[in-house]
């Protein structure tokens, strides 16, 4: 069995798979809101208390992971260290304190990972890869089957929160701050229109819950219309006391990211005139542990 941390700047996933018959099947899996991008101070470095919480959260993993024995366990770290300016001082202080080495993504990689854990097994052969992370966004456009294009923008869900909302949910004009820096990010790429999204990350599976209560779908259901999104983020955001009960029913520990989150991805839906999203079984992690172990 074969078991990959994610330390990403609003949470640090533990998962664990094992390989039959050349496939990756989810054996175990525990989250924790580590909410990293709250930690950076005023010089974009991690504080202390940050990476006590990454040295803490790892040492609470290691302890289940003696239980459940692995072959063979990889760390890896998004925008939450790769954006900050002391990486190195971080790496080598969690390797000092736990004996973890931790090996820092780039964004293009991470994209890369993203599009062949969301695609891998599916038959979607044209599109765009969409994953809200906390500190990031990463972006992969693809047609028949090959990548045209992977980027990664500096923003995400906690990110917008802690840089542009002052109290718990957004104004209006705090909502288009944050469309206007996700649109000057997207203005860099070369992102054309595109008709099916695959969802990928915390965001997109906390809307999804949303949308599936809000609209009254299977808790099965892996698709959500883009219009019906806008829709969604409009209730949460006006509904005032009804939207606050909606989201701590739902997703409480989202309760200050995800309509941050969820406008990062509305703006992203009109930019690329996107009509609708299915869900993506994989991600990062799994793309990763294709790469790896397959």
């Amino acid at each position: 069995m074969y078991g990959i941390i994610d330390i990403g700047s609003n949470t640090m996933r533990l998962s664990c798979y094992r390989v039959v018959d050349k496939k990756l099947l989810p054996t175990f899996h525990k989250k924790s809101m580590a909410g990293l991008a709250g930690y950076v101070d005023e010089d974009n470095c991690l504080s202390k208390k940050g990476i006590k919480k990454v040295v803490d959260t790892l040492d609470d993993f290691k302890k289940i992971i003696m239980c459940i024995g692995l072959d063979r366990l990889y760390v890896t770290a998004t925008a939450s260290l790769r954006n900050v300016d002391n990486t190195e001082k971080i790496v080598k202080e969690i390797y000092d304190k736990t004996g973890i080495e931790v090996e820092i993504i780039s964004g293009k990689k991470e994209a890369m990972y993203d599009f062949a854990g969301a695609t891998y097994g599916t038959d979607f052969e044209t599109g765009i890869v969409i994953d809200i992370g906390g500190g990031s966004t990463e972006l992969v456009c693809f047609k028949d089957e090959k990548v045209e294009s992977a980027d990664s923008i500096p923003i995400g869900s906690l990110k917008a929160f802690s840089k542009y909302v002052e109290g718990l949910f957004p104004t209006e004009d705090e909502d288009e701050e944050i469309r206007e820096h996700v649109r000057k990010e997207l203005d860099k790429l070369q992102i054309g229109k595109q008709r099916l999204a695959l969802g990928v990350g915390g965001t997109n599976r906390a809307c999804l819950k949303l949308y599936n209560e809000y609209f009254d779908c299977s808790v099965d259901n892996t698709v959500m219309e883009c219009d019906k999104i806008k829709e969604l983020l409009n209730e949460l955001r006006h509904g005032k006391k009804a939207g606050m009960a909606r989201i701590l029913k739902i997703v409480p520990d989202r309760i200050h990211t995800i309509i941050p989150g969820m406008i990062v991805l509305d703006t992203i839906n009109d930019y690329c005139r996107c009509r609708k999203i299915q869900m993506a079984a994989g991600g990062v992690r799994e793309g990763y542990m294709m790469e790896k172990v397959l």
